[in-house]
């Protein structure tokens, strides 16, 4: 066998380029057309994040963000925003309405997308923001438990299905930059 020529060294590495497997964060689906929910991202899911063109990634986390996301989103021109939200937890500790409406604002407002909004693992707190989203789509709360116990498995908490269900604080959005399935519902 004839040893590999520059060529040939090429063509392997392309051709290894082409194989790397993308790998979506944990969690990962579409919330609605350029609007994205996760768990944290790690290092093998950037490649995976830059196709879907990010503008915006929004952090709903108590604690600090990784210094390679926060690396990997000033490398890219990536709009960030850490909000601080803490865990709905019984009996007293509830996600601050406001914080909420103030995210909600966010994540509906059509300038920053495409955008993914993430926590930790992208069931608590993510689920209950998407839950919100929901409400404001006019699901059911039936559809809304649903889709949040899919995403959560055995870690479902009675006290985010009741913030979701309470949750009425009012979202400003400019009816301009809301997205186009928004605007026959009430925010």
């Amino acid at each position: 066998m004839s040893p590999l020529t520059r060529t040939d060294e090429r063509q392997l590495e392309q051709a290894e380029r082409q194989c790397q497997l993308i790998v979506p964060p944990l969690n990962f689906a579409m919330i609605a057309p350029g609007i994205y929910r996760s768990g944290f991202p790690n290092p093998k899911s950037q490649p995976f994040l830059l196709q879907l063109g990010l503008r915006t990634i929004l952090y709903v986390y108590d604690g600090d963000c990784q210094p390679y996301h926060q690396e990997f989103i000033h490398s890219n021109n990536i709009n960030y925003k850490h909000f601080r939200v803490a865990a709905n937890k019984e009996p007293f500790e509830e996600m601050d309405h406001s914080l909420v409406a103030q995210i909600l604002a966010e994540v509906l407002d059509t300038r920053n997308h495409p955008l993914l909004i993430h926590c930790n693992r992208g069931i608590r707190r993510v689920g209950c923001l998407v839950g919100c989203i929901r409400k404001l789509q006019g699901w059911a709360m039936t559809a809304i438990f649903d889709e949040y116990q899919r995403f959560s498995g055995t870690k479902i908490r009675i006290s985010d299905q009741e913030f979701i269900e309470v949750f009425r604080h009012p979202v400003s959005i400019d009816p301009q930059f809301q997205p186009a399935w928004l605007s026959d519902q009430q925010t």
